[in-house]
């Protein structure tokens, strides 16, 4: 069906029509990279069938009503895919949604038919009762028969198996015992040998199973006769749906040319001009799918209201047709909504008519010549052209005198400017180049030529007339070097040095075009350079923010690693008897904590004196500040409140006078952090209410240690009394806390239960 629609296609001429196609066949191809085509793999054309069905009193066979279910089947598959693309495409998915749901036919089709065809016993109740009768009346009379073959053996049978005939059950009974043998003789065996017998006791029976098998055939027919009917009752539903998934397949059909093709959607333009930019010929690019190794030079093709006409000249196979029927191409492919094969920001019109005088028309039947083919198709186009058609000619002015062919197709040319009609013509005609290098509403364009290797680069180049390169051609394909001698002598003095004049210009232009394609690339390179060194910049910058997060954290980390450490060796030493080798252990791990967090050791600044007993040091790798009591070599004793630590002397500096007792009249803290505010700076209370478990963890957690650190010997915790779980989380974490000695309910002017009093381990 989508074959069809595409071969009947017909290039619309309304400019809305025009856009909406391409913006359709846009959506498109928007499905197929969201979701892949349509479901519409395996669905027959039951168009034939249909058909059929029409014809009132017809009765479908089996078969042809089976065929109807494939296509049944797709229809949910097909309104599930446009569920599925409306995310995307919209007004394709909105032609799914008009797809008629025929699932009850579909139902009833399935219930009633096999795969092929055939009917099932669930068709009708009395299809079922009548095919159990058969079923019952075949095994009586087989088993009957089957009796008489064991009973007379190999006497009277030629084989022992029981067999049909004519639609009746006989027996292979030999020819010499056939009066033995009562009954109707059916059938004979080639060699005679063996005659097929009906007994007598069978016939009976036989007549009863041939009257059921009637039956059945008749109920049969009359259920293929009621789904036809049905059939014929959603006939219209049919055709829409049949329609429906012929303009699907056409439509993706254009989305994967267009994929394949690597084509864009031109711009309609209304004011009439053409803007090909970068286009190929559809048929070349077929060619160079099948032979990967041939290329596609695209060409650009210009045409304005104001500028109207455009020739084209250059030599024999340069692509001067090409480009004429590239663009033909393209505009009845965008006019029928495919996407063309030319680069984004192609520009079309839309045409009402297009002539295209391409090829020798001469005919000796209808005795016209080349030029008196030409006249006739030329007087046709001039009775119709208007400034909503194009005109393609090739080879303008040929097969006649070339001076009078020139004046002729001027003529014609002048003529379809004055309408408005965009003409591309090719020549050879030197007066027509002349004419379009002078004329406002003319314009030249040539196809490019490698003087070097004589052969065509089949590149586009506008604003430069073209040279036939008839006589260089003519030396490629074989002719002899004096025969091409000699024609060039009988060349007229201005046609030579005319050639020369635009050989020259060919070799400027060419050199000026490879100066501009390496400043480009130049130019180029430098922006992906300078592109990859601001890549790398960022990337660095990145890899530093990422750097310095990470130590942060981990420093963090460490810290508290360190502030716990501290806290348990403090809270055990607290316990322990207060013996040597229990001081000597906890110095021992205490140095070993401290030295997770030594820093390396740094040059003292020029303007510190050295550090002597009695100074007010500090380590802020530690976070400690106390008084330096002795130095030995490297290592420095400070007493940081009533605990005696030794650090490495690199990590000391001086601080000012008096900061070792700043804190005077509050228990000192082993290891205090030197950015933690006094005492006064931390709230006596944490309010929770409000908070969840999770929080309310994370704010203890941190008001603790920040209390603990300020020197703080009780703190309240607000959680309400509200569920409990607030305060049983708290609780929770109060009770194996390192910094925490005890805790108990606030006392009534405290809050009651609603708060809970810890109280901070001291030494």
């Amino acid at each position: 069906m989508g074959r069809e629609q595409a071969l009947n296609a017909t290039p619309l001429v309304d400019v809305t029509a025009v856009q909406s196609a391409l913006a359709l066949t846009g959506e498109a191809r928007l499905a197929l990279d969201a979701e892949g085509a349509p479901p519409l793999d395996g669905i027959p054309d039951i168009r034939p069938t249909l058909a059929r069905s029409a014809i009132e009193g017809s009765a479908l066979d089996g078969a042809e009503l089976a065929l109807l279910i494939p296509v049944l089947d797709a229809g949910p598959r097909v309104h599930a895919w446009g569920r599925a693309v409306r995310p995307v495409a919209a007004a394709v998915a909105g032609l799914t949604d008009g797809l008629p749901r025929l699932v009850d036919l579909r139902d009833t089709l399935r219930h009633a038919l096999e795969d092929d065809g055939s009917l099932t016993d669930r068709a009708s109740p009395r299809l079922r009762q009548l095919r159990q009768q058969v079923r019952d009346r075949r095994r009586r009379i087989v088993a009957d028969l089957e009796r008489m073959l064991s009973a007379e053996g190999d006497r009277l049978f030629a084989d022992r198996f029981v067999t049909v005939r004519h639609g009746r059950y006989v027996l292979p009974v030999r020819a010499e015992a056939r009066q033995r043998v009562r009954g109707i003789v059916h059938d004979r065996s080639q060699s005679g040998q063996t005659i097929f017998v009906e007994p007598e006791a069978v016939v009976e029976a036989n007549n009863d199973l041939v009257q059921a098998l009637r039956e059945e055939e008749q109920e049969a027919a009359r259920i293929l006769a009621e789904l036809t009917a049905a059939v014929r009752a959603r006939l219209g539903e049919l055709e829409r749906f049949v329609h429906a998934i012929g303009e699907l397949d056409w439509l993706f059909a254009r989305a994967h040319a267009a994929v394949r093709m690597d084509a864009s959607a031109p711009a309609i333009d209304r004011q009439g001009r053409v803007s090909l930019k970068a286009a190929r010929h559809p048929l070349l690019l077929a060619q160079a799918w099948r032979d990967p190794a041939r290329t596609v030079v695209p060409v650009d093709v210009e045409l304005s209201p104001d500028r109207p006409l455009l020739l084209i000249t250059g030599p024999n196979a340069g692509g001067k047709t090409i480009a004429l029927k590239t663009l033909a191409l393209c505009a009845i492919l965008a006019q029928v909504g495919c996407h063309v094969p030319a680069a984004e920001g192609s520009r079309l019109p839309v045409f009402e008519r297009l002539y295209a005088i391409i090829g020798d028309e001469q005919s000796v039947a209808e005795n016209l010549s080349t030029f008196s083919a030409f006249v006739k198709q030329i007087r046709e186009v001039l009775a119709e052209a208007d400034d909503r058609s194009l005109v393609l000619v090739d080879e303008l002015g040929a097969g006649t005198d070339p001076d009078e062919g020139a004046a002729l197709a001027r003529a014609i040319l002048e003529a379809l400017a004055d309408r408005g009609t965009l003409v591309v013509a090719t020549t050879h005609l030197e007066p027509l180049r002349v004419f379009a290098s002078t004329e406002p509403r003319a314009r030249n364009a040539s196809v490019e030529f490698d003087t070097r290797t004589l052969a065509p680069t089949f590149r586009l180049r506008y604003d430069v007339p073209g040279q036939s390169y008839a006589l260089a051609i003519a030396g490629r394909l074989g002719l002899s070097p004096e025969l091409i001698a000699r024609a060039q002598a009988h060349r007229s003095t201005d046609a030579a040095r005319m050639s020369q004049l635009l050989d020259q210009l060919d070799e400027a232009t060419r050199c000026e075009a490879e100066r501009t394609i390496m400043m480009e690339r130049r130019e180029s390179e430098t922006a992906a350079r300078l592109a990859a060194a601001r890549e790398a910049e960022a990337g660095a910058a990145t890899r530093a923010r990422e750097i310095v997060e990470r130590a942060k954290a981990e420093a963090a980390k460490l810290l508290t690693d360190v502030r716990r450490a501290v806290s348990a060796e403090w809270d055990r030493l607290k316990r322990a008897e207060r013996s040597r080798p229990a001081l000597d252990e906890s110095r021992r791990r205490l140095r070993e904590v401290a030295a997770l967090v030594t820093p390396a050791p740094a040059a003292p600044r020029a303007d510190e004196a050295p550090l002597a007993p009695g100074m007010a040091v500090a380590a802020d790798h530690l976070g400690l500040r106390g008084q330096l009591i002795d130095v030995n070599g490297d290592t420095a004793t400070v007493l940081a409140g009533t605990l005696t630590v030794r650090v490495p002397l690199s990590a000391l500096h001086q601080t000012a006078a008096g900061a070792a007792d700043r804190r005077a009249g509050s228990p000192a803290r082993p290891f205090a952090d030197p950015d933690t505010p006094p005492a006064r700076a931390i709230a006596a209370e944490l309010m929770l209410i409000g908070r969840t478990t999770d929080e309310a963890r994370d704010l203890v957690e941190k008001y603790l240690d920040d209390a603990f650190m300020a020197g703080m010997a009780n703190v309240r915790l607000v959680h309400g009394k509200g569920t409990g779980a607030l305060r049983k989380a708290v609780r929770g974490l109060l009770s194996d806390h390192p910094l925490v000695d005890s805790y108990r309910d606030g006392e009534p002017a405290e809050g009651g239960s609603g708060a809970t009093v810890a109280a901070l381990k001291v030494s």
